[in-house]
């Protein structure tokens, strides 16, 4: 516990030193005379954009559960996803940190088997995954035809996107071929060193996996064209937040900003504080749009955001809060 307070300490006061780092040579009137520019429609459609990309995840991982025999209601899969949602946003990795959580919630809450529940989240994570990553890489592209630079603060930030879609090109590859990725863990050795039944979980959990990316699984391809809509609906807000802005943008240098979101986000950055700001005063420079415009732009999207992540943190814990009563009154 105290190791995580220090590590959310530690990434909280670097965020604050990047961040004034990032600002030192913006004039603050103006962010803020940007910033207010963003009239009340702005908001309103960018709340529908984000709710609607809240459903769209939910229904994903609603279809996921369901293919994996688990039925619940689309009600109760909200609120799990915006819990979990909630703990991923204020852990120093934004994109990860509320996984085991959400297992958790689904087992105590709705009797959910711990082991379907964390191979759906696998699942949806893997998808989630693939759109992410792939729209860094259209980005990244378009972003060099776009400015025809190739930076090389870039090609360090690129290291870092390398290895994760190798994996995940891999993970495809041999799931439609039905190879296992964790055989080593099949020799009888490994039961001695991590334990016998973690060694078996870790087998049977990949076959569940592999088994819902059975290419003659219709809830394989129900799953890929959502994660697709959702994607699309994250760069449509992406783009509303900068035309609601008066900044003339087209949709492809929109994707743009949308990859530098998303690599703001491989940083260990609760929120993607000061990462989000850095790399988009960076794309909005190289883009040639006025760089007070991509803090105002990193501001709104944040705001709309950490509603979600408050709403998901007030979910857990009142969760929290009665399964402690619960224990209490048990013991």
């Amino acid at each position: 516990m105290k190791k995580n307070i220090i590590l959310a300490l530690v990434t909280l006061f670097a965020a604050y030193l990047i961040l004034r780092w990032a600002l030192a040579e913006i004039k603050t009137e103006e962010i803020w005379d940007i910033f207010f520019t963003f009239p009340p429609e702005g908001i309103f459609w960018i709340l529908i954009f984000t709710i609607i990309g809240i459903l769209l995840s939910a229904w994903r991982w609603k279809i996921i559960l369901e293919d994996r025999g688990c039925n619940l209601s689309f009600k109760k899969v909200v609120g799990s996803w915006i819990a979990g949602f909630g703990l991923d946003y204020f852990t120093p990795f934004a994109i990860l940190g509320g996984e085991t959580f959400r297992g958790y919630f689904l087992n105590k809450r709705y009797n959910v088997p711990l082991g379907k529940g964390i191979v759906s989240i696998i699942i949806d994570k893997i998808l989630d995954g693939s759109i992410f990553f792939l729209i860094i890489i259209l980005g990244i592209i378009f972003f060099v035809f776009e400015t025809f630079t190739i930076p090389v603060k870039l090609l360090t930030i690129l290291f870092l996107v390398f290895f994760p879609v190798v994996g995940i090109i891999v993970f495809y590859f041999k799931a439609f071929k039905s190879q296992s990725m964790v055989k080593v863990f099949k020799k009888p050795i490994f039961g001695k060193i991590i334990g016998e039944k973690l060694r078996k979980n870790i087998i049977i959990h990949e076959e569940e996996v592999f088994n819902f990316f059975e290419k003659d699984n219709i809830n394989v391809k129900k799953a890929v064209v959502i994660s697709f809509l959702k994607g699309t609906i994250l760069w449509l807000r992406s783009f509303g937040i900068i035309y609601f802005l008066g900044i003339k943008i087209s949709a492809i240098q929109s994707l743009i900003v949308v990859a530098f979101t998303n690599l703001a986000y491989l940083f260990p950055m609760p929120a993607a504080i000061g990462s989000h700001e850095v790399l988009q005063i960076f794309s909005f420079s190289k883009l040639g749009f006025v760089v007070g415009g991509a803090v105002a732009f990193t501001l709104i999207l944040r705001a709309f955001d950490l509603l979600v992540g408050l709403i998901g943190l007030f979910i857990a814990f009142k969760f929290g809060a009665s399964r402690m009563k619960e224990m209490i009154l048990n013991n």
